[in-house]
């Protein structure tokens, strides 16, 4: 056949783009992650294009201007995972994570999600110990790792956090434990940390720390946490000062305390069991939920701020579940709804829910990423690889 005139120069155009390596990835880097992966079977030069670290940076970057959320209706024997696109708010099936090696004896459920990844908890019960196995999934391209086991936690679940680094590639997962009774007549019983780090691929002990985090609200784990300004923060306790524990990259922790309420209030109108740390916007807030009302708290120069109070719709009596949120905006989960406020109108919107009931939902701010689980160790540095 043949070639036109105007096949010719499209034909050399898009030469001179594919030749121009920074423009071609950069194209490419708009693409969705299975777009991407795609790309990758059309031949060497574009698979080589998009396996490299810089290529991985360069998508998340794009991928943030796009920001959705990451959900977990229900607990299952499977995991059946959801993205919903802000002011949409419809459930897309992304991905179904039942890796091999699970523990099938418990449910999993998603503590955690930064760029592009999800880390989720699966428990398992030996005797007196429990514990959980802690994966590392990236929904998108359906990896999956399985950490090492870390220490026994006796007769209490541990705790876990994720703290994540400015380098895409670095994380830290903290593991608070139960290390057996305290020898002395104090009661309780003593507590350890130890923290996993992507660049290492192992555990270690960093010593005992001064409480062990709560069960929040209806969660089924200790493990409710939010990561902001490079500090994971957890509840302790409600209780009058009441009490969050904080660790930071460097591995130091330190306690501080929730914002005072006059004890001639009402209980019901100072913190309550409907109390949530969430990261609003960059910075560390509370949520204290009430009968017809809500507060938001922010960590504002070593001291809380009370920057917002609103209507709080009651919901027809319906349970709190779950509660996140992003820049602008908070997600509630009840049993059968999904709610937002928005700071600008300052309004609920009620969006329906999934085709089930929420039983135990998680859901988190998510990017999809290309970002590997998968480090290849060697002495004093490690290689980053993508598949």
């Amino acid at each position: 056949m043949v070639e036109t005139l105007a096949q010719h120069r499209r034909r050399v155009t898009w030469n001179e783009v594919e030749s121009n390596q920074d423009v071609f990835r950069d194209i490419l880097s708009r693409l969705s992650v299975r777009s991407i992966r795609l790309v990758k079977t059309v031949n060497k030069y574009w698979r080589s294009s998009v396996r490299d670290k810089h290529f991985a940076t360069m998508q998340l970057a794009q991928s943030r201007k796009k920001p959705s959320y990451i959900a977990c209706p229900r607990v299952n024997n499977t995991m059946n995972l959801y993205l919903l696109k802000p002011g949409e708010f419809n459930f897309q099936h992304h991905a179904t994570v039942d890796p091999p090696g699970r523990s099938a004896d418990h449910h999993m459920h998603m503590i955690a999600s930064f760029n592009g990844l999800v880390c989720c908890i699966n428990q398992i019960s030996v005797e007196v110990e429990e514990d959980y196995q802690i994966w590392i999934c990236n929904p998108s391209t359906e990896e999956t790792l399985l950490l090492p086991q870390g220490s026994p936690s006796f007769l209490t679940e541990p705790s876990i956090g994720v703290a994540y680094g400015s380098d895409i590639s670095e994380y830290k997962i903290f593991r608070i434990v139960s290390d057996g009774p305290k020898i002395t007549g104090e009661g309780g019983f003593i507590i350890e940390c130890e923290v996993y780090s992507s660049s290492t691929g192992a555990w270690r002990s960093i010593g005992s720390v001064p409480h062990l985090p709560m069960y929040v609200s209806f969660s089924p784990h200790r493990s409710d946490h939010v990561f902001v300004g490079g500090k994971i923060y957890w509840l302790v306790s409600l209780e009058d000062p009441g009490i969050i524990l904080y660790v930071d990259m460097e591995e130091r922790f330190g306690v501080m305390e929730l914002p005072h309420y006059s004890t001639e209030m009402r209980e019901e109108d100072r913190i309550t069991d409907g109390t949530y740390l969430i990261n609003l916007g960059g910075s560390l807030s509370l949520v204290v939920l009430h009968g017809e009302d809500f507060d938001i708290w922010t960590w504002k120069e070593a001291s809380w701020a009370l920057v917002t109070t609103a209507y709080f719709p009651y919901m027809d009596d319906e349970i709190v579940l779950s509660l996140t949120s992003s820049e602008k905006e908070i997600l509630c989960v009840t049993g059968l709804h999904l709610w937002t406020f928005h700071f600008n109108t300052r309004r609920w919107i009620n969006w329906g829910g999934p085709p089930t009931q929420f039983t135990n939902p998680a859901m988190f701010p998510f990017t999809e990423s290309l970002l590997p689980y998968a480090y290849v160790f060697l002495t004093g540095y490690s290689v980053f690889i993508l598949f």
